[in-house]
């Protein structure tokens, strides 16, 4: 079940506020931007113009948690313990892999910069200016789950909910409504999921399908997000953990006489497709020492015949015009239907 209403109804104006606060931010560093990331001294200074007010909206973004943590453990009927304070002003500057902040912003940008006469003097820019705002918005996002996190633990909460935020990537989808024991989920760089702060006994009623998040996009939505394979795969039935993790191991392989692309995810013997044939019918048969193969570097054996990526099952069924039954066979051949 998703989160209940009298818990979103709190969670969702302060995730808004979040959000707004980080586009102010970008906001920000986007006009800093204007004075060319590339050029160090220039750059410098820019951030110099605006690095106070960054470290303000950092230090805002942080400001209400101990008022939102609070509000949500009481919603759950859950105690609210003493503890200590929030110091908003201690996650000024604040980088989730250490460090500071504004330094990174400062040299990162430029370090990119200087690949100008490899790619170009505008590409270089663009990427420049790339990496500047995704610092920003990474530090921003960082800090709030950091200070709820913080206060969660002060306040009594044991687990945290990982909720999306609007539109989100694939990665962040499949992990919806996972729960955690701390809030420290794995996430990419301007990653905007929140650590909804709970309570173990409450906490796993709260686990949300990705399928409810992947059904909620128009078909475009779908298509732009995941890619016009993956999605269709997950119509057509197929896992979406498993589809959205073959694309995360993508190579090449030799098919039946030709090139295709396959991925290296799932092929090992501890997993479905690689230790088992899936027969037409649906049922497993684990497969012999003879197609396995050791692969160097690697502690495990790897299924020999490649495992095929959505995009290829569809190229071929395009091809050889398959009917829908097929199109499922061949899905449930390469482990993306169980």
């Amino acid at each position: 079940m998703p989160l209940p209403s009298s818990v979103r109804d709190i969670v969702q104006p302060y995730a808004d506020d979040q959000t707004a606060l980080t586009h102010e931010a970008i906001g920000r560093i986007e006009r800093a931007s204007r004075y060319g990331a590339t050029n160090p001294e220039r750059w410098r200074d820019a951030i110099a113009d605006v690095g106070e007010d960054l470290l303000a909206l950092q230090v805002e973004m942080v400001t209400g948690a101990d008022d939102y943590v609070t509000a949500l453990l009481e919603e759950q009927g859950a105690p609210v313990l003493s503890g200590p304070e929030l110091a908003p002003e201690g996650f000024a500057d604040m980088t989730a892999g250490g460090g500071s902040w504004l330094k990174n912003l400062i040299y990162a940008p430029i370090s990119v910069g200087r690949t100008a006469r490899e790619v170009g003097v505008d590409e270089a820019r663009r990427h420049a200016d790339l990496v500047a705002m995704s610092i920003v918005s990474t530090g921003m996002q960082d800090a709030g789950r950091a200070a709820v996190t913080a206060m969660g633990t002060s306040r009594g909460a044991n687990r945290y909910v990982r909720m999306l935020n609007g539109k989100s990537c694939p990665r962040c989808a499949i992990l919806a409504g996972r729960v955690y024991k701390v809030s420290a989920f794995k996430r990419h760089d301007r990653c905007d999921c929140h650590n909804v702060p709970s309570v173990e006994d409450t906490a796993d009623d709260w686990r949300t399908d990705p399928k409810q998040y992947f059904r909620s996009l128009s078909t475009k939505d779908q298509d732009d997000i995941f890619g016009e394979a993956a999605a269709k795969a997950i119509r057509a039935g197929a896992d979406m953990s498993q589809v959205v993790n073959a694309y995360e191991g993508v190579t090449t392989a030799t098919f039946a006489g030709r090139e295709i692309q396959s991925t290296t995810v799932g092929t090992t013997r501890r997993a479905v497709f690689g230790g088992y044939e899936v027969l037409p019918d649906g049922r497993f048969r684990k497969r012999a020492d003879s197609e396995l193969r050791k692969v160097k570097g690697s502690h495990y054996r790897r299924a020999k015949v490649p495992r095929l990526l959505p995009d290829e099952i569809f190229a071929l069924a395009e091809e050889f015009d398959w009917d829908r039954d097929e199109i499922l066979r061949q899905l449930r051949r390469f482990a993306y239907l169980l």
